[in-house]
């Protein structure tokens, strides 16, 4: 594992993971190359319907969270009647209410979309010194191939940090943007020591996930969390998981098959995330 100091030094972020990220391609140019049949599927991202469907209203899926976990054991996403904020971090699945508060969730209860993958990080560094999100994602913007997908978990201390949950929908469902118009609680959390769970995906996935970044949160002492908006950190170890496939199972509630998908919701998106 890498340290560096961001008083130190400009572009470290950049400069270790290029170099993290060479040697990892320079290895396995070593080594036989693999084919579909060959890439083990546990290194494969899952995800469970799609961001346009619930951006459209489709707010409720079959999908429990005992089956979720057979598909990995790291990831985010939502519960139906979008009720909270979904954070799954080694094997355990969490929920962050309208409230603020943080319950441990059963695997009987349902997801209406979520991304998860089997964790294992491929790289990983530390930052000693002041940094901010938007820093932080420009420079692993610069530093990462742009066509990959990549799972990424941060932990570390936060002087600063805000998210959001929403609160529960009822019927009939609206879209996502007019639900959290009334419905989305903002946490402005100070001084907390937690984790980050999240991904970084392409652009050629719009439409069906989120591009970019997206990242939840949870403290270490499961009293606060959310959907991060921003944060300040001045002490942080980041692990980067490159994703080698992606599966994606089609909501499986009656909803989805009556909502229209033709709408470019993508301005929706932006608004929101």
């Amino acid at each position: 594992m890498t340290t560096y100091s961001t008083a130190a030094a400009k572009n470290n972020v950049l400069t270790i993971l290029l170099g993290g990220f060479f040697l990892m391609q320079g290895c396995t140019q070593q080594q036989p190359a693999e084919t579909a049949n060959t890439v083990p599927t546990n290194d494969f991202m899952y995800q469970y319907s799609i961001i346009d469907a619930l951006l459209a209203g489709v707010f409720d899926g079959n999908l429990t969270l005992g089956q979720l976990k057979t598909k990995g054991d790291f990831g985010i996403g939502t519960f139906n009647r979008v009720d909270g904020e979904l954070i799954m971090d080694q094997g355990t699945v969490y929920k962050v209410s309208a409230d603020g508060s943080i319950h441990e969730m059963p695997d009987t209860d349902s997801t209406s979309i979520a991304f998860v993958k089997f964790f294992k990080a491929d790289s990983t560094f530390t930052i000693k010194g002041a940094i901010t999100l938007d820093q932080l994602e420009k420079d692993l913007m610069a530093a990462l191939p742009a066509n990959e997908l990549y799972a990424i978990r941060m932990k570390g201390d936060f002087p600063k940090l805000t998210a959001r949950a929403p609160g529960a929908a009822k019927k009939p469902y609206p879209s996502l943007k007019d639900h959290l118009a009334k419905e989305q609680y903002l946490f402005n959390l100070t001084n907390t020591r937690g984790v980050v769970i999240g991904f970084l995906l392409p652009g050629y996935l719009a439409k069906v996930n989120v591009p970019g970044f997206h990242f939840h949160y949870l403290t270490d002492d499961h009293k606060a969390g959310g959907h991060i908006f921003d944060f300040t950190t001045n002490n942080l170890t980041v692990e980067i998981d490159k994703i080698q496939g992606y599966s994606v199972e089609l909501n499986t509630n009656a909803d989805f098959d009556k909502v229209s998908l033709d709408k470019d919701r993508q301005e929706e998106l932006k608004k929101i995330e």
